[in-house]
């Protein structure tokens, strides 16, 4: 990610920018603000949303909501957050829209494969099925009038580390915006939420990173977007010296063999952050496909394949059109 450290821009307003390890990763926010005091301000009304998210979702910690969802006996409801019940939400749609490729009781399958990775041995077939029959969103009822979640069946969990990072990018930046930033920039792990202009009064610069190497592959421009790249650059399991996803298609229970890097870019972080993930899953013919055929979100797609000696991109056609020369 390419950002802007504090300082005054020509209009007399002030950039603050200020990262911190959040969320198991590290993060950068930066607001374009009136003055530095209310720049400051706003880095720091962003950091709370992330927090909440993190508190509210995250499956590692046991208190959080998805910790005490995971818990829960069989068909027991319990009452989630407005942040967490919305994300649940829009998580079971994109896992309906993607015909499966995205989902988000995936955990056990992805506990699986790094229990398998730690006995340097692929998952058996017996396993696979075992764990497999645990897995699909028809096992998560949501009820809105409610506002409570709940699993159909014991052994299944809940991961929302596919799209949770994206929607605390949104939620992060919304309060920036209520804290009087006018310019907002939040990248979380490498997902971005970039709003209004950068310090030079211009769209703010990202790059992606090269999925093969060290260093940026490609910068685009942006303002008023998200982008999120999934790929194999810095997580992946390791069996008998071939390198597996750490991204799991559902469908299958094994890991994605598509493309090294999947890069998209949409008006949210929520989107952004799940459709990579789904493109990663299917092949590049079946992610065309179903964006020509209406049922995804408005978004802009690049995959990366081939090699270190010979990358080969697949882009939709405006991607181009964010992409500094």
């Amino acid at each position: 990610m390419l950002s802007i450290v504090g300082c005054e821009r020509e209009s007399g307003s002030a950039a603050v920018s200020r990262a911190r390890e959040i969320m198991g990763t590290f993060a950068t926010l930066t607001a374009i603000a009136p003055d530095k005091a209310m720049a400051t301000a706003a880095v720091e009304a962003g950091y709370a949303r992330l927090e909440d998210v993190n508190r509210l979702m995250s499956d590692y910690a046991a208190d959080s909501e998805i910790g005490r969802l995971n818990r829960l006996p069989a068909g027991e409801s319990l009452p989630v957050s407005p942040e967490t019940f919305e994300c649940l939400q829009r998580a079971l749609e994109v896992g309906r829209v993607s015909g499966g490729a995205f989902d988000v009781t995936c955990r056990p399958l992805v506990a699986l494969w790094k229990s398998a990775a730690r006995e340097s041995r692929l998952p058996n077939e017996e396993e696979l099925a075992r764990v497999r029959s645990l897995i699909g969103t028809d096992k998560i009822i949501l009820d809105a009038e409610a506002g409570t979640a709940a699993r159909s069946m014991y052994g299944v969990q809940v991961d929302l580390g596919g799209i949770a990072k994206g929607y605390a990018l949104d939620l992060a930046a919304e309060a920036m915006l209520k804290a009087g930033a006018a310019g907002v920039l939040v990248d979380v792990g490498g997902d971005v939420r970039a709003i209004g202009t950068n310090a030079a009064d211009k769209p703010w610069r990202i790059g992606v990173k090269h999925p093969f190497q060290q260093g940026i592959y490609v910068v685009l421009e942006l303002s008023n977007r998200a982008v999120a790249t999934s790929g194999v650059q810095q997580r992946f399991y390791e069996i008998d010296g071939k390198r597996y996803s750490h991204i799991i298609d559902p469908r299958t229970g094994r890991p994605a063999e598509q493309s090294p890097s999947v890069t998209v870019i949409a008006a949210d972080g929520l989107t952004a952050d799940a459709w990579a993930t789904v493109f990663s899953v299917l092949t590049i013919e079946e992610g065309r496909q179903l964006i020509a055929g209406g049922k995804t979100p408005q978004l802009e797609v690049m995959w990366i394949t081939g090699s270190v000696a010979e990358p080969i991109e697949e882009k939709t056609a405006g991607f181009d059109s964010y992409i500094v020369e």
